[in-house]
């Protein structure tokens, strides 16, 4: 039984938490082919005892990656095992307790991803139907660490990619300004900044989410300045909980993101207890979501005003406007219409990964009456309740404080 760690008992960790090798239903080996692979490598070698092997792994790892402090703090614990018990390794080592604690948990928190990787058949429930212009779809589970990346084929999202990271020190479940917590729901990438455009402990750029979106601003959620960035020029990870609140990715992995994602048109989930479902049932589950915005589009082409206002709930709110001042506004539009028309395109929807219960739809809305004509960009938040699914908001995207 190895000890690392100053007396962790790591061998212990990796038994309780099978590494497994490549097979059709783990990506692991695909999906992060260079550093992160070789230290799961030298970690299997090590359940396995077979020490050699593990060294070797993690000398290749530590010459590309001289700054991975966890490959290094291994490879100098094993290297120096061989002159003491492993035991004993790290006691005397020129490293304070809080960045050892921090590789610590780092190291635990790589191991997640091998007990839990989603089979390629799998999908997230709360990634209901991507926009066919949504080319890349981001999930944050914050509980395994882990950021996962898709690409939008044929409408299915195909997970392409996936990167261990770092939120924030307080946790998650933002409220306020300066609680250090990273917020969970749907956001999505308003920009881009530089690595020019930064201090350097941003590392090699950020992407900028638009935290507090309307939903955060309604529940009285303050803070802004929420991104997904690099980690600082000096070290090639960060801790787990190691930001004020953003989603930190080692910058090797930041710069393969950004060369991706489409700074306007990427969502981006974050959820701590992401829930996945088998491809099939995903999509009998996207065609009844799809159906409810049908149904809406139809009872206002109805001009049936009591049809049409039953979709929205009576805490509808939109700025100024609730749900009396509402309802009374577009009885009265209606009922001086002959007809109307509404079209509906570049559809995406998504539940707040933690709270199933909430749907946000975006669309470009095309709208035609018999007295008006006109084109915008909506977004809906759907929330169920006894009655059903009922729209709380509706207005046009916000595009945050970055």
């Amino acid at each position: 039984m190895y000890k690392l760690f100053s007396g962790i008992l790591l061998a212990s960790a990796i038994a309780a938490q099978p590494l497994h090798a490549e097979s059709p239903a783990s990506t692991s080996a695909q999906l992060q082919p260079d550093n992160e692979a070789l230290l799961l490598s030298s970690l299997r070698h090590l359940r396995e005892k077979r020490v050699d092997s593990a060294l070797q792994d993690l000398r290749t790892l530590t010459n590309q990656q001289p700054d991975f402090r966890l490959a290094q703090l291994i490879y100098a614990d094993l290297m120096a095992a061989q002159g003491a018990p492993l035991q004993d390794i790290g006691r005397n080592r020129a490293i304070d307790d809080k960045k050892l604690s921090g590789l610590i948990s780092e190291a635990k928190a790589r191991l997640l991803i091998e007990k839990e990787k989603p089979a390629l058949d799998m999908v997230p429930a709360s990634m209901i139907q991507l926009a066919p212009s949504q080319k890349y779809a981001v999930v944050m589970d914050t509980r395994l660490h882990r950021l996962f990346l898709f690409e939008n084929k044929m409408g299915v999202p195909t997970l392409i990619k996936d990167y261990y990271a770092s939120y924030g020190r307080g946790g998650v479940g933002k409220e306020r300004r300066g609680d250090l917590k990273t917020p969970l729901g749907v956001y999505f990438v308003t920009g881009r900044f530089s690595d020019a455009q930064l201090p350097e402990r941003y590392g090699t750029g950020a992407l900028p989410l638009n935290y507090p979106n309307v939903w955060d601003e309604r529940h009285g959620r303050t803070g802004n300045g929420i991104w997904v960035h690099g980690s600082p020029f000096e070290t090639y990870s960060r801790p787990p909980e190691a930001s004020e609140g953003c989603i930190s990715l080692s910058n090797i992995d930041f710069t393969e993101l950004d060369d991706m994602v489409d700074i306007r048109n990427t969502p981006v989930l974050v959820g701590h207890n992401v829930r996945w479902m088998k491809r099939n049932d995903w999509l009998q589950q996207q065609s009844g979501y799809r159906q409810l915005i049908d149904r809406w589009r139809s009872d206002w082409e109805s001009k049936n005003s009591d049809r049409y206002l039953a979709h929205y709930s009576t805490d509808y709110k939109n700025g100024n406007w609730d749900y009396q001042r509402f309802s009374s506004h577009k009885r009265r539009v209606n009922a001086g219409k002959k007809y109307i028309k509404v079209g509906i395109d570049q559809l995406s929807l998504f539940t707040y990964p933690d709270q199933p219960e909430l749907l946000v739809a975006t669309f470009r809305q095309s709208y035609k009456s018999s007295n008006y004509k006109g084109d915008s960009v909506k977004r809906q938040y759907w929330v169920r309740e006894n009655s059903g699914w009922k729209i709380a908001y509706e207005g046009a995207p916000s595009r945050g404080k970055p």
